[in-house]
């Protein structure tokens, strides 16, 4: 008797809050282009992509779609389990933000959430350093949807030398795959593979005739890495690559903006090169690998243009802002490098 009264007062519990998630309220901060002002609309979102929100005006009923560009601020109710990972991640606990959002997966039945989840989820795998999971994350996130949000998460490998990723032997069977998504990781990851290189050349050069603006413009901006690695880059076609750079959706100019640095950083031009490198942590800083690794080249370079107190403190910035990342061990080589050089000379 006694447990089945305690039963009934923890359905009671778990009812009441499943109630109050699932009857709040959705608003919209939409500020119209050309316009002065903004309006907060109450409605039903019906779906949140990178271009456009699709929403129910209530209490009207009306469905309107508004372009990405006018939404200001989007609120919706979240499950415990999804503020909690939230709060998890924010304070650096990467594992357990993880184990938060797997149960707000079990409960949220909204495609659009749950793909805001999952983007949290691939987030987390790459403060981690796991580009497998990243990887696998961020396919069942763009699934059903090519143009989702958070598609700048997508843990491509943007490095010019050969690098012996974890994600390798995943990558081999997403270069055949016939989704294009899976088949730009895994060319991306096997470009620089001595074995793999001209398969996954083939593979970007067909995937930079996608008819996914997304899929298309990283294809040709992974090509450049080959023009790097050959070493005979001139300042001319990086002039090229900066117009190109303007086709590009914005959100996704993260990689190119690191090629750029390393392009000019080879034609020893080490002031520009610095500006490309520190575009990535600055203005886009979603794929923390690549920011650290951009922050690293950055203060190479600023030692390259004999700037040595500079580069000691972009090192420094670099080995505590990305203390899980492979840049941090190369940034406290060059910091204990540079302090005894000081040190000589003093």
């Amino acid at each position: 008797m006694k447990s089945q009264f305690l039963i009934m007062i923890l359905c009671v519990v778990c009812l009441s809050g499943y109630t109050t998630y699932a009857t709040a309220q959705d608003k919209i901060e939409v500020r119209p282009d050309h316009h002065v002002g903004q309006a907060t609309l109450p409605c039903t979102i019906l779906d949140f992509t990178q271009s456009e929100i699709k929403v129910k005006l209530l209490p009207s009923g009306t469905v309107r779609t508004y372009p990405g560009s006018e939404i200001v601020k989007v609120h919706t109710p979240q499950t415990e389990s999804h503020q909690r990972g939230l709060e998890q991640m924010y304070q650096g606990e990467y594992a357990k933000a993880t184990e938060s959002f797997n149960e707000a997966l079990n409960i949220e039945t909204r495609a659009w959430v749950r793909r805001e989840i999952l983007a949290q989820m691939v987030k987390a795998a790459l403060n981690q350093g796991d580009i497998v999971k990243a990887a696998i994350r961020f396919q069942t996130m763009v699934q059903h949807e090519p143009d989702a949000r958070y598609f700048d998460l997508i843990p491509l490998d943007w490095s010019i030398k050969e690098s012996l990723s974890p994600a390798r032997g995943a990558a081999r069977s997403w270069l055949t795959d016939q989704n294009e998504v899976r088949q730009l990781l895994g060319a991306s990851i096997l470009l620089t593979a001595p074995d793999y290189a001209a398969q996954s050349e083939a593979a970007l050069r067909s995937l930079a005739t996608s008819t996914n603006r997304n899929i298309q413009q990283l294809a040709r901006a992974q090509l450049w890495r080959l023009r790097l690695r050959e070493g005979d880059i001139s300042l001319l076609e990086l002039q090229r690559w900066e117009r190109n750079l303007k086709l590009i959706p914005e959100h996704l100019r993260g990689g190119p903006c690191f090629l750029l640095g390393a392009g000019y950083a080879l034609l020893d031009r080490h002031g520009e090169a610095v500006a490309w490198y520190l575009w990535v942590p600055l203005a886009y800083p979603a794929n923390p690998l690549l920011s650290a690794e951009a922050s690293l080249k950055a203060a190479d370079s600023l030692r390259g243009m004999g700037q040595s107190a500079n580069a000691l403190r972009l090192y420094q910035e670099t080995a505590a802002r990305y203390p899980d990342t492979p840049a941090r061990q190369m940034a406290e080589q060059m910091i204990n490098q540079l302090l005894q050089e000081a040190g000589q000379k003093n």
